[in-house]
């Protein structure tokens, strides 16, 4: 997406070695000059060592991020990526006149990246991020166009040294692989790497051979002919590789960084990669080229000379002003942006003389915890916390005229409908928990996808070409949120607004227009080529051939009809007569299954909310078919065997107790589906014998392994098996197999290395928000499309996209949580709220619920616990660093089956000596965001007290609170 920031004055050093003391730094982006030179980014700034490897040169310097370094064929020159104008674009720096500043040579809004130079200066590159990222080339004319046509992510561009092909890798639904393309005929062929998952490569300097190396369960560097008749294990480690022009070793600067990809995070940083690594373990290692596993690689001294006190400067001013770009840039902001700078004034004289990387850590951890708040908070009578702006104003306008929570929150949900279309609307699904004052327990309204009668198993006529499509009107189940508002406002609304007053707001912002959020463009952006398929998707939501961006304005007439015949006709207006007929006549005449009978028999189901006790709490949350109110219930059971607690960041104890309580959560399989097909067991989840039987696996000094976990029943604790079974891995997480949960099993991990995988890993597309006020009335509500981008298809006239959950069910027929007709759609979404008390005369403190895949259930756990044991407010307990365990592994390698691991998916917020503290203990953790960056599983809060509540607003997204006052 396009990013506007100041420039950024680059104060380079040219053509000279720093002097001070000695330190092992973080070497990256490795790769050999003809004569043996090796170029390589340290910390944002290109380097080249000498062919003797000994002396290195600092070439560039400054709080730009310099990196990805290529030579001319003739070594005279160095083509690299740098950010100083604000965005990743391209430039050129002659070593044979080492005082001219760099050139630069592209100027896209879109990243770009991995340059390679062919003898006559044409350029091959990357240009965008993730699912966008394509190959580009640059002549020396400085005419740019694309090389390949396809669909897929493309990364990595390698030329040969004779300059006649390109490598690169491609990313595929069925994994990622390496691509040679002969430049003359533009032919491409693809190199068999049988189940390796390539993440950098490189040629051999005879132009035979590839090496490359796999980050995944097995972090390792192999090597492969060109017709990849085999694929030869060299050594293990991962990272970046070069091959020595003598062809006898190959270099690797091992990285230990897994990134996660776009789960509706806003792309406010760019390539995180592009950022100081202050606690990673990185090595500079030579291997024998090929050479048997192991023995023939050694360590590599990768120490540069380098002046610690400036490094260390640079590095604490481009974290404290990332952060102050990030959160504290808007006018409202401004007083917390002084009280931002003073901290880190203050800090900044520890930064510069900090020994080490680990100390220097130590102070930026420092700074994190004194920060202001990076969101405003809102106290009043009655508060809402949404994910918008606009959404919030819709619902505390409903408060103020006299409206309810259920009123408000139904204003809310349409409002989100419109000016967040990629991750809810009426063509979603989802769940509301309702709590009136004087209800003996919560309400549950469950408004799930359903599927259509005719959208069986065996509905052949669903395929195309053998298959189901990955986007577009076939993937579209019947959507449930329309009717699950209406249900709400007729059985607890106020009585005092009409329901055409409720979806008033949202009425408005489709007709006058609603300002593109920094989280929408994002997704229009990595996806622009789903939405680009559909002429009413670019209608909507492309200017001139591309996606809008942050700031622009989109105005949706047709989503302004259809929501007036709602509001005219309730939810007969949606599910019978003429957006019926419209809707269900265009899906079915493009492939779907839907008819209009099957949106007039759909039906918003009350259930039971799921109920458990928790240090003297009571916390009610999400039902079956939804799955994430049990993961919620068990996460609390098994953590309550712990007596005291402390804030996580600081607090390694706890950090761990919390992570093992989430491992030892039992299994749903063939528990929790839809009630109205299959029987229904939540009690494991909620019983607290079934709590301590699994905590005996609780070891305070280390970590759980796989090991723990057999089959069916845990190896560790009593010789008694606990009566529910270890934790089954799902598949997909949020919307996993109804008959799944527990940690979520990445096999094929939407895990992402850099700008370009994950074609088949489109994250999951949600929306959260709260409504409460002070007499004890709650609400929270969550609601969805399933994918970020839904079936990326905006129905013609309707002016909406739809969920896209065809293929999320099982496919066993005699199984839960299979394709049957009008089954129910699973979900991990987890509306919540608390009770002080266990008995009757218990009243609510907090209503909660977050969005964002398996982040959904890590936001919820973690800022119920911030707020009731840790006492936060909802706003510190929004702003918790989030952390995530999963189950990775398991496929079969050359050497046989690969046992799982559990990973800890975290945000850098923990105290670096809290990270020490785990790891020692056995956990593998893996940051997905930069330090201090709030990233994954965007959540709402409010806390209820006597006569006032207090909204937090989460930074994650464009979250905001807004409160009435009396």
């Amino acid at each position: 997406m396009r990013r506007f920031r100041p420039s950024l004055l680059a104060g380079l050093l040219l053509g000279q070695a720093a002097s001070a003391q000695s330190s092992g730094l973080p070497v990256r982006d490795i790769t050999f000059a003809r004569d043996g030179r090796l170029a390589a980014s340290i910390e944002g700034d290109i380097w080249v060592r000498d062919a003797s490897g000994v002396t290195w040169t600092q070439l560039t310097r400054g709080a730009t991020w310099d990196r990805q370094p290529a030579w001319s064929p003739d070594g005279a020159a160095l083509v690299f990526v740098s950010n100083r104008e604000g965005q990743d674009d391209l430039y050129r720096m002659r070593i044979t006149t080492p005082s001219a500043v760099p050139e630069r040579l592209t100027t896209s809004v879109e990243p770009d990246l991995e340059p390679t130079v062919g003898a006559d200066g044409t350029i091959w590159f990357v240009r965008g991020r993730m699912n966008a990222a394509r190959l580009w080339r640059r002549t020396p004319a400085g005419v740019e166009d694309r090389v390949t046509r396809l669909r897929l992510p493309e990364r990595a561009p390698v030329l040969s040294p004779a300059g006649d092909r390109l490598a690169y890798i491609q990313r595929t639904e069925s994994g990622s692989r390496i691509r040679v393309r002969t430049l003359a005929d533009s032919s491409a062929d693809s190199l068999v790497t049988g189940d390796h998952d390539p993440e950098t490569l490189v040629w051999s300097p005879s132009g035979d051979r590839i090496a490359f190396t796999a980050h995944g369960t097995r972090d390792a560097v192999y090597v492969t002919p060109l017709d990849g008749r085999y694929v030869n294990f060299v050594a293990a480690g991962a990272g970046d590789v070069a091959w020595s022009p003598d062809g006898r070793s190959i270099l690797l600067a091992e990285r230990d960084d897994d990134e996660t990809g776009y789960n509706g995070d806003p792309d406010r940083v760019g390539d995180r990669r592009a950022s100081e690594s202050l606690t990673s373990g990185n090595r500079l290692r030579t291997i024998a080229a090929p050479a048997m596993p192991e023995q023939d690689a050694t360590t590599v001294a990768a120490t540069v000379i380098t002046d610690r006190a400036t490094r260390n400067g640079d590095a604490f001013d481009r974290f404290a002003r990332r952060i102050e770009r990030t959160y504290f840039s808007a006018p409202a902001a401004g007083p917390r942006a002084t009280e931002w700078r003073a901290v880190t004034a203050r800090l900044r004289s520890r930064a510069i003389v900090a020994p080490n990387d680990s100390a220097l850590d130590d102070v930026m951890q420092s700074a994190i915890g004194q920060r202001p708040v990076l969101r405003e908070s809102a106290e009043g009578r009655a508060a809402v916390s949404s994910a918008h702006p606009v959404a919030t104003a819709a619902g505390v306008e409903m408060l103020r005229r006299g409206g309810n929570v259920v009123d408000a929150a139904v204003a809310v949900s349409f409002a989100l409908g419109v000016v967040e279309p990629d991750a809810s609307g009426m063509g979603g699904y989802g769940e509301m928990l309702v709590q009136i004052k004087g209800m003996e327990r919560p309400a549950l309204i469950e408004f799930m996808a359903r599927v259509p009668e005719e959208a069986t198993l065996s509905n052949a006529s669903l395929l195309q070409n053998g298959r189901y499509p990955d986007d577009g009107p076939v993937l579209v189940m019947v959507p449930g949120t329309v009717a699950g508002m209406h249900r709400a406002w007729k059985l607890y609304g106020s009585g005092k607004l009409k329901w055409a007053e409720l979806l008033a707001p949202a009425i408005t912002a489709a007709k006058v227009g609603y300002v593109v959020s920094d989280g929408l463009a994002t997704t229009l952006w990595l996806e622009r080529e789903r939405f680009a398929k559909y002429e009413s998707s670019r209608a909507l939501f492309f200017r001139n051939g591309n996606p809008v961006v942050a700031g622009d304005t989109i105005k949706n007439p047709d989503l302004a009809w259809t929501l007036e015949q709602v509001a005219t006709g309730g939810a007969d207006g949606f599910y019978r007569g003429a957006v019926a007929t419209r809707y269900a006549g265009d899906l079915r005449g493009k492939g779907n299954a839907m008819r209009t009978s099957d949106l007039a028999r759909y039906f918003a189901a009350d259930r039971q909310p799921v109920s458990t006790t928790y240090h003297g709490y009571t916390v009610f949350g999400s039902a079956p078919p939804a799955s994430g109110g049990v993961t919620l219930a068990a996460q609390l059971g098994n953590l309550e065997q712990v007596a005291t607690l402390a804030p996580y960041p600081t607090d390694a104890a706890t950090l761990h107790a919390m992570i093992t309580a989430w491992e030892l959560v039992p299994s749903s399989r063939n528990r929790i589906a839809d009630p109205g097909l299959w029987p229904v067991d939540v009690s494991p989840f909620v019983s607290k014998d079934t709590a301590r039987a699994r905590w005996k696996c609780f070891d305070a000094s280390h970590a759980l392994t796989a090991r723990n976990f057999r089959g069916d029943t845990l190896s560790c604790g009593s010789a008694t098996p606990a009566t529910a079974p270890a934790a089954t891995p799902s598949r997909d997480g949020e919307d996993a197999s109804p008959a799944e949960a527990g940690p979520i099993s990445v096999t094929e991990p939407c895990n992402v290395q850099d700008h370009a995988r994950a074609a088949d890993c489109r994250a999951q597309g949600t929306t959260a928000f709260v409504v409460a006020d002070g007499d004890g009335n709650a609400v929270a509500v969550t609601q969805t499309l399933g994918t970020w981008g839904g079936n990326f298809y905006v129905s013609p006239g309707l002016g909406f996209l739809s969920n896209d959950k065809l293929t999320s069910y099982g496919t066993n027929p005699t199984l839960y949580g299979a394709r049957l007709p009008y089954a129910r759609h699973g979900s991990s979404i987890s509306p919540t709220i608390v009770f002080k008390g266990t008995g009757s005369d218990r009243r609510p403190v907090l209503a909660l619920g977050a969005a964002g895949n398996a982040w959904i259930n890590a936001a919820v756990f973690q800022t119920l616990v911030g707020v009731l044991d840790f006492g936060l407010s909802p706003q510190r307990a929004l702003e918790l660093p989030r952390f995530l365990p999963s189950q990775r592994g398991g496929f079969r390698s050359d050497d046989g089956p690969a046992a799982r691991e559990y990973v800890v998916d975290i945000e850098d917020g923990i105290a670096p000596g809290v990270m020490r503290r785990l790891r020692d203990m056995g956990h593998t953790l893996n940051v997905i965001s930069l330090k201090g960056e709030l990233r994954m599983g965007y959540g709402a809060a409010i806390g209820i007290g006597l006569g006032t509540v207090t909204a937090g607003a989460d930074p994650r997204r464009a979250g905001a609170a807004g409160a009435v006052q009396r």
